[in-house]
């Protein structure tokens, strides 16, 4: 079982300095990171090719940009987004990043949903045009509720078949799938062929925590059981809120503690 955690912008670089116990003791065999905004980028590019040039051989996810300022599904006004969100590739290039998590935006619910649908797929068609000459795959990460696309696994699998390219993949959050109307194995089971990386966290089922392995209901050792029975290689990321380097080695034994 080869273990991620997140690094997030906000944090310092001396933060980020303190993180690199958990690789040194091979607790973590990878790491998720984001595209910085511009204030922040300087320090938080330092810190993160810090950890680079240190463990050489530590595997980089990261994790597109997100939210209004990303909303790829905004039918009229998604050209900035899509430059951002091809920005933000350029970036991962920097840290031989192979795998970008994305989410692809909030729609209208009083369009005919097939039309966000239809327009996705051109959209993703560009941007994985674009990753490809870097290498890389567009993961789609499934979404909490049925305001955002991807929200089913059907429409996931559906937009991945009618885009039709090897690097257009998909990602599982089990902090979301817990909120939505699906089980866990409903994604999982849909989309085997096409899952590349996993973002763990618990929740209660009422709304996305990004809690610790215990604090919800979701059941962890049946999941970690599920990935096993269909022979999961990649990457087990704990998108876990987390203080400081204490944390991630707790958090990283709770998940262990489950295989059997």
């Amino acid at each position: 079982m080869k273990l991620a955690f997140t690094i997030n912008p906000l944090r310092t670089k001396e933060e980020i300095n303190s993180f690199k116990e958990v690789l040194e003791l091979g607790m973590y065999q990878g790491v998720e990171i984001f595209y910085p905004k511009a204030d922040k980028r300087v320090d938080y590019t330092e810190g993160i090719n810090s950890i680079k040039q240190e463990f050489p051989n530590l595997e980089f996810v990261m994790h597109l940009p997100y939210g209004e300022d990303a909303n790829i599904c905004d039918l009229e006004n998604y050209g900035e987004s899509l430059n951002l969100l091809k920005e933000a590739i350029s970036y991962a290039n920097l840290f031989a990043v192979k795998k970008l998590t994305l989410h692809l935006g909030r729609v209208n619910k009083e369009i005919d949903r097939t039309i966000f649908i239809n327009h996705i797929v051109k959209v993703l068609t560009d941007l994985c045009n674009y990753a490809k000459k870097y290498g890389m795959f567009v993961m789609i990460e499934n979404m909490p509720g049925s305001g955002e696309l991807g929200y089913s696994p059907k429409e996931i699998l559906e937009i991945i078949n009618e885009v039709n390219l090897d690097n257009l993949k998909f990602i599982l959050d089990t902090g979301h799938a817990n909120v939505s109307e699906y089980e866990i194995a409903d994604y999982v089971n849909t989309l085997v062929d096409h899952l590349m990386h996993l973002h763990l966290n618990d929740n209660d089922g009422t709304k996305d925590q990004h809690a610790p392995f215990e604090s919800g209901n979701i059941d962890f050792e049946k999941f970690i059981n599920l990935m096993e029975e269909i022979n999961y290689q990649e990457l087990y990321c704990l998108e876990i809120i987390f203080k400081d380097v204490e944390d991630l080695k707790v958090n990283a034994k709770a998940l262990r503690s489950y295989k059997k």
